[in-house]
């Protein structure tokens, strides 16, 4: 792949040739006004195209990537796949419908076969659902792309561009990705806005960028031991209780395997019968698969058997416990807000990726700091 600063021809600042009109000078979320910076801290400072930024208020963590596209997505192995659920006939489409969108003009052709690209970087993280949804967002995962340009001043800015629904894939994405309103009236875009504000902070805290809060004196995100983190995550889940040596060991083992060599682990698993060749590295479906194991979780779909549930949970927590379909209307969170109020335990899932659970209990006092390991060691556990 060419080097970045060799085919950042018209990206970052030097979109001269793309002016536009720029965004509102005045913001009601005036911590949205450093996001220029972070595009110039990821084009010019940064030697890394990728961060993962430990984001203890959010589900998960704050992805922060510079996508040079085609470039990106031209050697995916499924793209003609993806490119067909959203019915576009090229990679240029998508991209092509969110330079539109936002106002930019488009590459020629003979700048897309000189190596030339679509320059923008993407934030992503999830939050908690809110309470209903209505208006820009739908869902709790929180997407956006900064599309750089100057404007008529010469001055550094970033067009905020959003998809409605993120869940659907990167394509999907960019070809519905809408100018973000800064200045919408509606409530539950407001509370997302706020979120989106929220996590600018703490990149530029990680970027060591000043804001009005941090007035230039950055926290350090102390990196610490994932062996350390593996063993506390197995002292709190009280896995010794019901896990024997062996077992544990092996844990710690593959655990550490997946985080540092994930194609051995695959290899590992394709000699077991376990995966066939086809299969693709997938680091949260192998946790999914070893955690599943190893806490010994009470497997259902998303329908769930209440009966069985009630039963699973009563065992486990010593004390009778029944939850009826009339109650949870399939909601597991309803599950857990009545076992919180019953008990002294909480419900909490594996992750599947998929329209299933894999529940397991832990006591309500432990929740947190379960949470909190799982999302260093990027285990996919997740609360309701």
């Amino acid at each position: 792949m060419p080097k970045k600063n060799e085919i950042l021809l018209f990206s970052s600042f030097l979109l001269v040739s793309f002016l536009t009109q720029a965004q509102p000078k005045i913001m009601k979320y005036e911590n949205l006004k450093h996001l220029p910076e972070i595009v110039q801290f990821m084009d010019e400072k940064s030697q890394e195209s990728f961060y993962e930024i430990y984001a203890p208020q959010f589900v998960t963590n704050i992805f922060v990537e510079e996508i040079i596209y085609p470039n990106w997505v031209k050697d995916w192995d499924n793209k003609d796949e993806l490119l067909a659920q959203i019915e576009s006939k090229d990679l240029m489409e998508p991209i092509n419908t969110m330079m539109r969108n936002a106002d930019m003009n488009l590459l020629t052709p003979e700048e897309i076969a000189d190596e030339t690209g679509y320059y923008y970087v993407a934030i992503s993280f999830a939050i908690k659902p809110l309470p209903k949804f209505k208006g820009t967002f739908k869902q709790n995962s929180v997407n956006i792309f900064l599309i750089p340009y100057q404007d008529d001043k010469g001055e550094s800015q970033v067009k905020i561009m959003f998809p409605r629904y993120a869940f659907l894939g990167h394509f999907y994405q960019l070809k519905n990705a809408e100018l973000l309103d800064i200045n919408s009236k509606d409530e539950i875009d407001q509370q997302y806005l706020e979120k989106i504000s929220e996590a600018v902070e703490i990149i530029c805290n990680e970027f060591k960028i000043t804001t009005e809060k941090n007035q230039g004196r950055f926290v350090e995100n102390i990196k610490e031991d994932p062996e350390k983190l593996i063993e506390e995550f197995i002292e709190i889940t009280h896995a010794k209780d019901f896990q024997d040596k062996k077992t544990i060991e092996e844990f710690k083992k593959y655990a550490k395997m997946i985080r540092e060599k994930p194609e051995k682990y695959l290899k590992l698993l394709i000699k077991e019968d376990y995966a066939d060749e086809d299969t693709e590295i997938d680091e949260k479906d192998f946790y999914y698969q070893l955690l599943k194991e190893f806490l010994l979780t009470y497997d259902d779909d998303w329908k769930m058997d209440h009966e069985a549930l009630s039963e699973y949970i009563s065992e486990e927590i010593g004390q009778d416990f029944k939850i009826t379909y009339e109650e949870t209307l399939q909601k597991p969170e309803v599950v857990a807000q009545k076992l919180e109020k019953e008990s002294e335990y909480t419900l909490l899932n594996v992750d599947s990726q998929m329209d299933s659970y894999s529940f397991f209990l832990c006591k309500k006092g432990e929740k947190t700091k379960i949470l909190n390991l799982a999302k260093k060691l990027h285990f996919p556990i997740e609360d309701y």
